[in-house]
């Protein structure tokens, strides 16, 4: 019987007992049977259904079972040699792009569709090699791969809040192999007032890929009816996989929001306390507000702000503008060489709003300038996701006219006609001060 658990990933163990009878009776082949054991606490032994495991031998893949719950058990027939097993659980086909057996490498990648939430997923890797005539039973602990976001409350609101969200970024998007892949994702909660008509409360179970970048933010807007109060917070310590989240923030007035986040590692990891101060006008008077500026320290070059890639920061007047490409892209197949400058700016203007990041307003097409700068970016290639002399982007020139171009490595070259390769990435610039 398969039996899996959330822990650290080991290979535990691979022990040879003698072939079953019947069980396989070709010349040099072998029986493979895959389990997984429990450690720590009762509650680390729940395991996250289906598990999908696949087994290859170097670079194909040669076995594909899904178990869908305790009371199944996997074992595999195979030829003698040596063979490497990823397992995936809580991972269904409804929610996630499984690859097929054919589609299948070592290090495949696992998305998340459109529209869907992330589960409880773990995975785990080992290898084993097989010998003509016996059973050989691998055992694997499962990794538990996302964080649990359980509650987060806002206190003390002025009642004549109308809307108040909290976001979680820059997090790793998919899965890939036992890592993680994509550095661009967000995730986002809305909060309801409750009864007493201050407090704003979220609450349920939200899994969610660890950060991608050595530090987090967390973003909380204030909805008001004279604008939007945006305050951002860099979260120093490291956050991981396995990680209980409960965060619990408290508004004291005109002069300072303080916010308090407690993250429990509850039979997970050790607890970990996240403390952050805000300050919103001084003497008891409040602050004009400006909806174009964030209260909170600017992200640097090279950074990613609510997934977006940082590649200009300027300071001016106690203002530091920050200069965001957008972390969607759509390739313009509706363009074609008998576009005319109007056809192509209705076209465009239509894909802006696709392209832009929510709770970030302002998106445009880059100029050449700004185009010139990003191509040089050698190191944050895979950042931006340029791909040398391939990319074909859209930018705006100095007497207002859409070109497309032609990004390669260092080099920005115009002269091409519109065509159903260029790609539309926009711009966005937000402005920070310090509180």
């Amino acid at each position: 019987m398969l039996v899996l658990a959330a822990g650290v990933l080991t290979l535990l163990a691979c022990e040879r007992v003698t072939m079953p009878e019947g069980a396989a009776t070709e010349e040099g082949s072998a029986l493979l049977q895959v389990q997984t054991r429990t450690v720590g606490a009762a509650e680390d032994g729940t395991v996250s259904y289906p598990v999908n495991v696949y087994v290859f031998s170097g670079e194909k893949c040669v076995a594909l079972q899904s178990i869908g719950d305790a009371t199944e058990a996997l074992s595999v027939p195979l030829t003698e040699g040596t063979y490497s097993v990823y397992a995936i659980g809580g991972a269904t086909a409804e929610n996630y792009n499984l690859p097929t057996k054919e589609q299948a490498s070592p290090s495949m990648a696992i998305a998340l569709k459109e529209g869907k939430e992330h589960g409880d997923v773990m995975v785990a890797q080992g290898q084993v090699t097989l010998v003509d005539g016996e059973t050989n039973v691998l055992t694997l602990n499962m990794e538990r791969k996302v964080m649990l976001l359980q509650e987060v409350s806002v206190n003390h609101i002025p009642s004549v809040a109308t809307a108040v969200t909290v976001t979680f970024s820059p997090l790793w998007e998919s899965l890939l192999g036992t890592g993680y892949a994509g550095v661009a994702g967000t995730e986002t909660v809305t909060l309801t007032r409750q009864t007493d008509g201050h407090s704003w409360l979220w609450t349920g179970m939200r899994y969610l890929l660890p950060p991608s970048g050595e530090t987090a933010t967390v973003t909380v807007r204030v909805v008001k009816p004279n604008g939007t109060t945006t305050y951002t917070y860099q979260i120093d310590e490291q956050l991981n996989a396995g990680d209980k989240l409960n965060i619990q923030s408290t508004y004291t007035g005109s002069l300072e929001v303080t916010m308090t986040g407690s993250i429990t590692g509850a039979n997970w990891n050790a607890e970990k306390t996240i403390s952050f101060d805000f300050d919103e006008g001084v003497d008891g008077e409040p602050e004009e507000v400006d909806d174009d500026v964030v209260t909170g320290s600017a992200p640097a070059v090279g950074d990613s702000y609510m997934g977006c890639y940082v590649f200009s920061v300027n300071e001016s007047s106690g203002i530091t503008e920050v200069l965001l490409l957008s972390s969607n892209q759509q390739v313009m197949s509706n363009l074609s060489g008998n576009d005319t400058q109007a056809s192509a700016r209705t076209k465009v203007e239509a894909a802006l709003s696709a392209c832009g990041v929510d709770g970030i307003s302002g998106w445009r097409l880059m100029t050449k300038a700004e185009a010139q700068t990003l191509s040089g970016r050698y190191a944050d290639y895979s950042k931006i996701g340029l791909q040398g002399d391939k990319d074909h982007r859209l930018l705006v020139e100095d007497d207002s006219a859409i070109k497309p171009v032609t990004m390669g490595a260092g080099s920005v070259t115009t002269g091409q006609s519109f065509a159903e390769t260029n790609i539309l990435r926009p711009v966005a610039t937000v402005k920070f001060k310090q509180p």
